[in-house]
């Protein structure tokens, strides 16, 4: 929360609709919404869609990445094809190419030795990631739990192939798991693709346009109440006429 709390002020000028807010240059195929907040060091790659509320500081975020509502990826780089999904939290941290970090997960690594996560890896949503040592995860693989050192991964992580080739039930550590891996795998990795496909991640100029192309000319407009008199804490009415 101290986390947070240092960085709440960097999302006023959005919330007071200063469009300078979050004002930075980006290739036309990218979409960064005004709401979120891009630091002079970030640099972001064609395909990208950040969303409001994101908040993106001295960071690389490769080809077709996204930074969905609430997410933080500080000192970090993002090799392409990532998914950050609403409320994850990346610090310090070298990710490869199409790996998921699920909601509100934790992840951060050491400010001088970075956690390594390898590609197609899949991050669950809730995961703690706080390392005390340095940690490299192997490519392909699930992670969840609360892991601080590499002797955590036995307990809490499992190749996505092997999990693939289980049927019936898989324990490890406290996790349980019941039915077909090869099903699990198949949809997960399937609803990723799904993700990439509908935020524009594989727009080559003309074909598969996604939220990352098509939603660059919308604005959405934060309410807020009323910040003092009578109506304090009101929310204003808008009437909408055609």
């Amino acid at each position: 929360m101290e986390f947070i709390e240092t960085r709440k002020a960097d999302f006023q000028a959005g919330v007071q609709c200063d469009p300078s807010g979050s004002a930075q240059q980006r290739p036309k195929s990218t979409s960064l919404s005004r709401y979120a907040v891009i630091k002079p060091k970030a640099r972001i790659g064609a395909n990208v869609l950040i969303a409001q509320r994101a908040y993106i500081e001295d960071a690389f975020l490769g080809k077709g990445s996204n930074a969905q509502e609430n997410c933080f990826i500080i000192n970090s780089r993002l090799q392409g094809n990532n998914i950050t999904a609403h409320g994850a939290k990346i610090i310090n941290a070298r990710l490869e190419e199409k790996v998921f970090v699920g909601f509100n997960s934790f992840v951060r690594g050491l400010a001088d030795a970075p956690l390594r996560i390898g590609k197609a890896s899949i991050i669950m949503p809730h995961t703690i990631i706080d390392l005390e040592e340095p940690l490299s995860i192997p490519p392909a693989h699930l992670v969840w739990g609360h892991i601080s050192r590499a002797n955590d991964l036995k307990n809490h992580s499992l190749s996505i192939m092997t999990l693939a080739k289980s049927s019936g039930r898989l324990s490890i550590g406290d996790m349980e798991f019941q039915g077909s891996g090869s099903r699990f795998a198949a949809a997960f990795q399937s609803r990723i693709e799904h993700i990439l496909e509908a935020n524009g991640a594989y727009f080559d100029g003309r074909r598969n346009k996604g939220h990352a192309q098509k939603a660059q000319s919308i604005a959405y407009n934060i309410m807020q109440p009323y910040p003092m008199g009578v109506q304090k804490g009101i929310y204003p009415t808008i009437d909408i006429q055609p």
